[in-house]
């Protein structure tokens, strides 16, 4: 099979992990409890098989919604949500049916931004995370880090390779667009060629610029070491300058 996109990944090849996974990661977990109200409207983008929303039902929050764009991964969700509680949606982040300002709280989670594949559909999906979110709401953010990846002994080798290898073939794709390097649970030999699909590996300056810019205004910003260590900065600025390790989480208001 030729996958040429992410929607291709998710609804085919790498489907059942998508559908099947369970359970909130501590990081999601913190975050969660530690900014989230349990009792007013909340969103959740990119669902797949509803995997947050029910760890968020288990632990006592109500009014949960959830969106994909994998009309499958929206199906095994609602298959899982024998009450019925939570509203499952087939939707495009980049283009969202929902009126403005429909939810309370917005969770961003499991890097849903990242696996868009331009930079434009991205500052959509950012601007229309802000337009459905209430004034005054919170919106939880997690992205890709480029930063940590590039400080990998296991990465590094094969940036410093791809970083040759495109300017060998006069590629204007930039590094932080990376090929999968495993799909479906085994080894993408495609990425060794340079070939789609590709995930984008946010720095933390460009996080914070792209939501500052989209109208959020940061509460708190952290990779899984200051979640860990609970030691939250308090501007990507200050981000910037601590140790990196894992995913990045940002906490917004708008």
């Amino acid at each position: 099979m030729s996958v040429v996109d992410n929607k291709t990944v998710f609804s085919t090849i790498s489907f059942r992990w998508w559908a099947t996974r369970s359970e909130l990661l501590p990081e999601e977990r913190f975050l969660v409890e530690t900014y989230l109200d349990k009792r007013v409207k909340t969103v959740e983008a990119g669902t797949a098989g509803g995997r947050i929303l029910f760890g968020m039902r288990s632990l006592g929050f109500s009014r949960l919604y959830g969106f994909d764009y994998v009309p499958g991964l929206i199906q095994a969700a609602r298959d899982k949500d024998t009450v019925g509680s939570i509203g499952f949606d087939v939707q495009d982040a980049v283009s969202l049916t929902y009126d403005s300002a429909s939810f309370r709280q917005i969770v961003y989670l499991q890097q849903i931004l990242c696996t868009i594949e331009n930079d434009e559909s991205r500052l959509n999906a950012v601007r229309e995370a802000y337009r459905i979110l209430e004034p005054g709401g919170t919106a939880l953010f997690s992205f890709l880090s480029f930063e940590a990846r590039s400080k990998s002994v296991i990465y590094c080798p094969f940036l410093l390779y791809l970083r040759g290898l495109r300017k060998l073939s006069r590629s204007a794709r930039r590094i932080q667009y990376l090929p999968w390097l495993r799909l479906g649970g085994t080894l993408n030999w495609g990425a060794l060629l340079d070939r789609a699909p590709y995930v984008y590996w946010y720095r933390v300056e460009e996080i914070g610029k792209l939501l500052e810019a989209s109208g959020f205004r940061i509460l708190a910003a952290g990779s899984e070491r200051q979640i860990q260590e609970n030691s939250m900065c308090p501007s990507y600025e200050t981000l910037q300058k601590q140790p990196i390790d894992g995913m990045i989480y940002f906490v917004c208001k708008k």
